[in-house]
């Protein structure tokens, strides 16, 4: 089974989510991400740096120390 793993910058967004007690779902719709688009993001699959910024600005992540 070739399971993905969630990168640095995934990691991070997952427990900003979690201290702030909103679903990643919940997040995306009320940001207006594509929820795809922002797990492509977290799991390395697509760079999709308009909404890696967009997503680190909104939940308070520094991208400079988190390596992708």
């Amino acid at each position: 089974m070739n399971e993905k793993q969630l990168t640095g910058f995934g990691v991070a967004v997952k427990m900003a989510l979690l201290e702030k007690k909103i679903s990643q779902k919940d997040f995306c719709q009320a940001h207006s991400i594509p929820e795809n688009r922002m797990s492509e993001i977290l799991y390395g699959v697509r760079p999709g740096k308009r909404y890696r910024d967009k997503i680190a600005k909104l939940l308070g992540i520094e991208q400079e120390i988190i390596a992708s």
